[in-house]
């Protein structure tokens, strides 16, 4: 069973291999070169492996309809479609779907919907070109008709120029199934399930019915010849010649047969006019009916240049005449002709007991291969004869499985082991060992003369075996100038010489007929092989390349990996028919040639070409008398007759598949403009031509970019960054994987657009905008030097008018200041006569008359220096947050009084404004000329409105009053400065004047209008919010005088310690500002009248008292009369708050004892260092009095608290040395309660009754300790003590020391 499953493998690796009986060359024959097949599958990226139908289109795509996608390839990618075919094969039929590309170029396909559509390229997408349904075949004729073959629904003809669709079928014949049209012999043939349908002028019938009767006809093929060929399933292929009338049923030649019965699914005629075959479940079969050969195709698992399944069911050819097979399981297998390069025969084409790998030896004979093995025998392989045979030492007499050389001499073959000596193979397959050489290894046997030969081996050095006699000569390292026995080869040079290479000492030359060795010291390399010719001699190294030994020159060139060699390790050389040399190394073969000079062209050839592996052996190659070269190598041999080496002529197309901008997809649109921003681009492109697509090569430039060619190798894909704007047009060429280029670029134009502001429409508007700059440049210079003219003269005349203003100002300022000092003069005098008592009616009437006027004139002279100021532009804004209802309180009150004295009521309605940022001195002097000016002009009896309140940030000030008269006022003309709107009224119109100024000043607005005819009303308008000031117009807080920064005491929560101050004002808004402004520092009493405020006065004894002079109840003046009259409380400090009009409430307050006087509207600050230095004031009064307690003049105490403390200084003087004089007596001697009398003396000295009484005991023991000489009992006793060591104690707690330290030390 064994030996028949080796003969049916060996025949058939003979029918895959070789054609006929032809298998290894003859005696004037050549080899014929193998037919090999490559796949493509879905591992490269086929949609599904069931390929149904094959086309190409014009472009040069080819496209592959599967059962599962429509596929498009070009050679680098797929592109997949979702389009499904039918697949249905059966013995007698075969149902599949179809792609077809017709003589314009459009491609067509029938999916298993039965129904034909058409691609369109510009959509990528297909659409249905027709309604007739159950489609099976699609084919246009050379007349441009197309005709549509159907699965029973008839045969149609379509009119393409005039759309017309006709059913060629009469009825009875619209059941048949249509498989495949061809137009022959100036007909249309169709097969189909009831024969060969004919076409011819309009008629249709059946040819040869009998012969086609009972099967279907599947397939249609014809030659150059017009050699008719028909398929059919089930009963194999039919030949009609165009001289016949008759088929033929084709069953082979001679000596190859055909089978009869075989399901043809397709057949197609190749460039060389040989026909495919394509079965279902028989592989295929390659006839040439001009060598009368056929060659049967099958699938081989462990073969990968076999057929890769036996179901096929489509056939192609494409451009470069490769032929595509279409299987039923297996993708795509492939044939081109001239992709390897080179026979191969591996262990994976032969049996498994049959070993062609690992060669170290080859000799070849009357059509059989010898190769030796390193390891795995003696291997015999007689194609011709379908003889493989592996000799090993368990099968036969050979003496080693390690054969490194072979020598066929006639009938036998001398076999050169690895340290088994040396046998001969006879014709009976009978192994005898030489004697003499059992422990040889032998590396090359040479043939000397007809009975003797040259052994090279490893440590015997070179030997002369003769057949008859064995070993008759030796040369070695003892008899001669050999310095090595390990002889690799050698090679005769002419008939005196033999050249030795060995293993690691390089060349020696033996003179044959002297028998001397000459070492050659030019050449010291580790040698593998050598050739001799025409006095050359080419030596392949073991790493150092290639060399040549002129023996005529004695020169040596070298070759080497950097001058194109694959590799440095050459193993074998041999030449060939047109002067080249072969090598085998350790990366392939190479093709060696040099000029006259030496200079090498070397072509490399790898696995792509076909060979067994890339790594070859020592001592395998061999060629025979036909000039056949064969080289081994680790997987198995090549072979091949060099110049019957074909190249791929064809030149392959080139196409660009796809754009992207900044990696991004962009449609290939032609003669695209593209922004300029959009100016990174990558295109991606293909070389269709698809045997080996991986040695395809690219070259691109872009034209107005690249200045020449870029080569890219492999790589189809181009970038390019930043292309500036220009027209571009991109170039690509490819070439085959033979290195034959399509010189012809395939372009693609495109355009980056210009940025706007550089585009052509841009630079004129550009040049428009320079010559109107240009203009307007020499217009600006002309206007310029007319205005510097213009404002030269107009600076002098400023000049002039500023000097003369400033002159002006400076005068208002003198005459003002000159004014001011007689005025003070005047009004000194003037006061002081009426301080007089005796002071008479008539004339303290006519004092205050010059009083009141010169006050007036005062008033005018500020007002003259304020306006000259904002005239100089001295007058800036200060401003600082203040609680601004309460200073308009301020100022609205200190007009009360004066409003009153004229029967005027000022009514006031001011809005909270607590937190506002103002120049306090610009509100004040505003609000008092409008108010000054409301007095003024409003009739008795009347009202004056002052409105106030905050919006959006802005303050909103209105005074409105009754005019004097109902006549018309001229608004226009209110402020301006000097205008009266009465002569006979006061003033000089100067203070609506300075308004308008300060509030311009202070970015406000001012106006004025008249109401009901006789009311008048100014309005202004001023920011009060942070944000409408610059920080130069903020008051400076760091540069604050140290004494106006607010008083901080110590305790901060208000202890009872803390300083207390009663405020007593009748305006609640400035009774609450007060307050609010020093609660932080103090605590704070209140009260709303001046009886409420003694009340509260003598009840708690405030710290300090602030009172205003105006209020209901009981005044100002009264309040401080009363408290500084009062014993209890005349020691507490009064500040009198008062408007500017009564002086005369001044004078009075300070009549009364009133400590300070502050006119409204006062500053918040000012009153904190008035309450601060007041309070520091009584503080020094407690500490001079807690150290003694004598009055000072210096002292700032009034004269009911000099009676008090006159009193309580007798009191003392009388009753200090009385032990019985304790608190409650001393309130009694006092005429005052305990408690009056301590919260008094806490006052005014700072302790309590009885520490009083203590200290002033112990004061007068410390001057009786000084003076006296008593002693410390004594001195308790006489002071009042009654215990003197309670008197020690109480002293050493005042003075830290005992008495009687204290006196020693004052001794």
């Amino acid at each position: 069973m064994k030996s028949i499953f080796t003969l049916t493998y060996i025949f058939s690796v003979i029918l895959v291999l070789f054609c006929g009986k032809q298998a290894l060359p003859q005696h004037n024959e050549v080899v014929q070169k193998q037919v090999s097949f490559r796949e493509l599958t879905v591992k490269q990226g086929l949609s599904q492996n069931s390929v149904v139908s094959i086309a190409q289109d014009s472009i040069g795509f080819m496209w592959f309809a599967t059962q599962d996608g429509l596929n498009k390839y070009d050679g680098k990618k797929f592109t997949h479609y979702d389009r499904q075919f039918v697949d249905i094969t059966r013995p007698t039929f075969s149902k599949l779907g179809k792609v077809y590309v017709d003589r314009e170029g459009n491609l067509w396909s029938i999916p298993n919907t039965g129904l034909l559509e058409r691609y369109h390229a510009a959509t990528d997408s297909f659409a249905v070109a027709s309604s007739i349904e159950r489609a099976s075949v699609f084919y246009q004729d050379s007349k441009n008709n197309y005709y549509l073959g159907t699965y029973g629904n008839g045969l149609y003809q379509i009119d393409p120029a005039k759309k017309d669709t006709v059913q060629l079928l009469n009825k009875a014949h619209l059941p048949i199934d249509s498989y495949d049209i061809m137009e022959w012999n100036g007909a249309v043939l169709v097969t189909t399930s009831r024969g060969l349908l004919q076409l011819k002028d309009g008629k249709y019938g059946f040819l040869q019915q009998e012969l086609f009767n009972g099967f279907a006809l599947s397939a249609l093929s014809t030659n150059k010849e017009n050699t008719l060929f028909v398929g059919s399933f089930g009963k194999g292929l039919f030949i009609k010649n165009i001289d016949n009338n008759f088929f033929s049923h084709f069953i082979g030649f001679d000596e190859h047969h055909f089978p009869k019965n075989l399901n043809i699914e397709d057949l197609l005629i190749d460039n060389q006019q040989r026909l495919w075959v394509a079965t279902y479940g028989n592989g295929a079969y390659l006839i040439d009916f001009e060598k009368r050969t056929i060659q049967h195709f099958t699938a081989n698992k462990t073969d990968p240049y076999a057929l890769h399944y036996n179901d096929v069911l489509c056939l192609y050819k494409d451009f470069t005449q490769t032929v595509w097979l279409g299987t039923d399981g297996a993708g795509l297998s492939f044939y081109d002709k001239n992709l390897a390069k080179f026979n191969v025969l591996t262990n994976n084409q032969t049996p498994p007991n049959i070993h062609v790998d690992v060669v170290r030896a080859i000799t070849v004979d009357n059509n059989t291969m010898w190769m030796g093995t390193s390891g795995k025998g003696l291997t015999k392989a007689s194609l011709s004869e379908s003889d493989f045979k592996t000799f090993t030492q368990q099968n036969s007499n050979l003496a080693g499985d390690r054969i490194m050389s072979l020598f066929k001499d006639g009938a036998n073959l001398f076999i050169g082991h690895q340290n088994n000596g040396l046998q001969v193979l006879n014709k009976d397959n009978k192994i005898t060992t030489c004697k003499d050489t059992e422990n040889l290894t032998v590396w090359k046997i040479l043939k000397r003369n007809k009975s003797t030969f040259w052994l090279c081996t490893r440590n015997k050095g070179l030997l002369v075996y003769d057949k008859n006699k064995g070993i008759i000569k030796k040369y070695d390292a003892t008899n001669s100038n050999l310095q090595t026995n390990n002889i690799r080869t050698a090679v005769q040079g002419d008939n005196n010489t033999l050249w030795i290479g060995t293993e690691n000492d390089g060349l020696y030359r033996l003179n044959i007929e002297k028998e001397t060795i000459t070492k050659i010291n030019t050449i010291s390399d580790n040698i593998k092989c050598l050739y001799y010719s025409k006095n050359l001699l080419w030596i392949g190294t073991n790493g150092n390349g290639l060399k040549l030994y002129n023996i005529a020159e004695k020169s040596v060139h070298s070759y080497e990996k950097k001058d194109g060699l694959p590799n440095n390790v050459v193993y074998g050389i041999l030449p060939d028919g047109q002067n080249n040399l072969w090598l085998s190394t350790n990366q392939g073969l190479s093709k060696f040639s040099t000029d006259a000079n030496y200079r090498p062209t070397i072509e490399n050839y790898s696995n792509y070409d076909g060979l067994q592996a890339l790594e070859y052996n020592t001592g395998a190659y061999y060629r025979d008398e036909n000039g056949t070269l064969y080289f081994g190598g680790l997987e198995g041999i090549n072979w091949f007759q060099p110049d019957q080496l074909t190249f791929n002529p064809k030149k392959p197309k080139t196409v660009i598949t796809g754009l992207k901008v900044f990696n991004k997809e962009q449609k290939m649109v032609p003669n695209q403009k593209l922004p300029h921003n959009k100016n990174t681009l990558t295109f991606s492109f293909s070389s269709l031509h698809f045997s080996q697509p991986d040695r395809n090569e690219y070259k691109y430039r872009l034209v107005n970019n690249d200045e020449g060619w870029i080569a890219s190798g492999n790589n189809n894909t181009a970038h390019y960054t930043n292309l500036p704007p220009n027209d571009y047009t991109f170039q690509v060429i490819s070439s085959n994987y033979d290195g034959v280029w399509n010189n012809s670029p395939t372009t693609y134009s495109f355009t980056i657009l210009k940025p706007w502001y550089a585009t052509n429409l841009a630079k004129v508007v550009y040049a428009l905008l320079a010559l109107l700059l240009i203009y307007g440049l020499y217009a600006y210079f002309k206007w310029r030097w007319h205005v510097q003219t213009q404002l030269q003269f107009e600076h002098e005349e400023t000049e002039r008018l500023k000097k003369l203003d400033e002159f002006k100002t400076k005068l208002y300022t003198n005459i003002s200041h000159e004014i001011r000092t007689p005025l003070t003069l005047i009004s000194g005098p003037v006061e002081n006569q009426l301080k007089k008592e005796e002071l008479k009616p008539e004339d303290q009437k006519d004092l205050e008359l010059i009083q009141q006027n010169s006050n007036r004139l005062m008033r005018l002279v500020n007002q003259m220096l304020d306006l000259s100021l904002v005239d100089s532009g001295a007058a800036t804004l200060t401003v600082e947050q203040t609680d601004l209802s309460a200073l308009l309180h301020q100022i609205s009150a200190t007009f009360q009084y004066t409003a009153k004295s004229t029967n005027k009521n000022i009514q006031v309605e001011i809005q909270n404004m607590h937190n506002a940022w103002v120049d306090k001195d610009i509100v004040e002097k505003v609000v008092s000329n409008l108010l000054s000016n409301a007095i003024k002009y409003a009739p008795k009896n009347t009202a004056i409105h002052l409105k106030a309140l905050e919006k959006k940030g802005r303050l909103k000030l209105s005074v409105k009053n009754v005019k004097s008269d109902s006549r018309k006022t001229n608004l226009e003309q209110l402020f301006e400065r000097f205008h009266q709107e009465d002569p006979s009224s006061e003033g000089m119109g100067v203070g609506l004047a300075l308004v308008k100024e300060l509030v311009n000043l202070h970015k406000g607005t001012l106006s004025v209008s008249e109401q009901n005819a006789n009311e008048i009303s100014f309005c202004v308008t001023l920011p009060i919010h942070k944000t409408a000031f610059t920080e130069t117009e903020m008051a400076p807080q760091s540069d604050q005088p140290e004494d106006t920064q607010p008083i901080q005491l110590e305790d901060t929560n208000k202890s009872s310690t803390e300083a207390s101050v009663l405020v007593v004002e009748d305006n609640l808004e400035i009774r609450g500002y007060i307050a609010s402004s020093l609660e932080q520092d103090y605590r704070i009493f209140t009260a709303e009248n001046g009886k409420e405020g003694i009340k509260i006065a003598k009840k708690e004894l405030p710290d300090l008292v602030i009172s205003d002079i105006m209020m209901p109840v009981a005044n100002g003046i009264e309040l401080c009369n009363t408290l500084k009259n009062d014993e209890l409380t005349s020691h507490i400090p009064i500040i009198l708050l008062t408007a500017k009009v009564g002086e005369e409430n001044e004078i009075e307050g300070f009549k009364t004892g009133a400590d300070a006087y502050i006119t409204k509207p006062f500053s918040i600050e000012k009153l904190r260092i008035r309450i601060k230095k007041l309070i520091e004031s009584r503080k020094k009064l407690k500490e001079h009095f807690s150290k003694t307690f004598e009055l000072n003049p210096d002292l700032a105490i009034t004269s009911t608290e000099t009676d008090f403390l006159n009193r309580v200084q007798t009191v003392l003087d009388k009753h200090i040395t009385d032990s019985d004089l304790t608190s409650e007596e001393f309130s009694k001697l006092m005429n005052m309660s305990r408690t009056q009398l301590h919260r008094k003396l806490t006052s005014i000295v700072g302790v309590s009754t009885t520490a009083f009484i203590r200290s002033q005991r112990l004061k007068l023991a410390c001057r009786l300790l000084k003076e006296s000489d008593n002693t410390t009992s004594e001195i308790a006793y006489q002071i009042g003590f009654n215990s003197p060591s309670y008197f020690t104690r109480c002293f050493k707690e005042s003075y830290g020391c005992t008495p009687t330290e204290y006196a020693s030390k004052h001794v």
